[in-house]
C-alpha cells in the first residue's frame, strides 16, 4: 500500500485500547519490527508470555516493556475512561484528571507532559531497571539467551548513540547477570545493543513502513479481541 491509503487506513479503529489491549499491541509490534529488521532471525518467533517472545524451541526469549512515565500511564488509562463515558459530567472529570497529570485534552487530541532530555533518560533507564530481575527466573526455565525490547511510543529528543548505550550500562553494572540483547523501539527506528560483544548500532524506519508495522499490529489486536 502507498502512504496515501496507509495514512486513510492506520488508524480507522473505533475505541482507544485498554491497558491490557495496549499490551498486546507492544508485543505484536515489537515482534514484526524484529522481523523487519533482522528478517530470517526472527521468523520462527512467536509472542506468547513469560518471556513475552520466544522462539520455536523454547531456548531464545525476549522480554517486552513499554518506556512510559506513571503520569502518561494514568493519562491513557483516564482517556480510555473518557471515550467510554457517556455523560458530560462524567467526560469533564476524566478530562480534569488528564489536565491535572499535566495532560491536555480537545476535540481532536490528546497531548501528554513535555519531556526534557534528563527525564527520557531516566525513563529509558527505568525501563531496562524494572526487567533485570526477570532474568534468573527466565534463566530457570531453561532460555539460553534472553533480550529486553522497549518500546518509546514518540520519537525521542536527539541524543547520542554511544549516550544511549552509556545510560543501559550504568543500569546493568549493578547486576552479575545481564540480558544478551537490547533493542529500543522508537518512531522511525530501531537501535540493537548486542551486549555480549559490546556493539550498538542503529536500523532507520521510514515512516511508511513504521506505520505499516502499526497497522498490522494493531490489526493483531483487533483480531484477538474481536471488539
Amino acid at each position: 500500500m502507498n502512504n496515501v491509503m496507509y495514512g486513510e487506513k492506520l488508524y480507522p479503529f473505533d475505541n482507544p485500547l485498554t491497558s491490557r489491549q495496549r499490551k498486546t499491541f507492544v508485543e505484536n509490534l515489537s515482534l514484526e519490527s524484529l522481523k523487519y529488521c533482522f528478517g530470517e532471525t526472527y521468523s520462527d518467533f512467536f509472542v506468547d508470555d513469560k518471556p513475552d517472545i520466544q522462539d520455536k524451541n523454547g531456548l531464545v526469549g525476549i522480554e517486552v516493556t513499554e518506556a512510559i512515565s506513571m503520569e502518561e500511564a494514568q493519562i491513557e488509562s483516564e482517556f480510555i475512561q473518557y471515550n467510554m463515558k457517556d455523560g458530560k459530567r462524567s467526560k469533564e472529570r476524566s478530562k480534569a484528571i488528564i489536565e491535572a497529570r499535566g495532560g491536555k485534552l480537545d476535540e481532536l487530541s490528546l497531548s501528554y507532559p513535555i519531556k526534557n532530555s534528563e527525564m527520557e533518560k531516566r525513563l529509558f533507564q527505568d525501563a531496562l531497571g524494572k526487567k533485570m530481575e526477570k532474568i534468573e527466573s527466565y534463566r530457570k526455565k531453561g532460555f539460553t539467551k534472553l533480550g529486553l525490547f522497549i518500546y518509546y511510543a514518540e520519537p525521542p529528543i536527539p541524543f547520542n548513540l554511544i549516550d544511549i548505550k552509556l545510560w543501559f550500562d550504568d543500569v546493568m553494572k549493578h547486576y552479575d547477570d545481564k540480558y544478551d540483547n537490547l533493542f529500543f523501539l522508537y518512531p522511525y527506528g530501531m537501535i540493537y545493543y548486542d551486549i555480549s560483544i559490546n556493539d550498538i548500532q542503529i536500523t532507520v524506519i521510514g515512516r511508511e513502513q513504521y506505520n505499516i508495522l502499526q497497522y498490522n499490529a494493531r490489526t493483531s489486536v483487533e483480531e484477538k479481541y474481536k471488539r
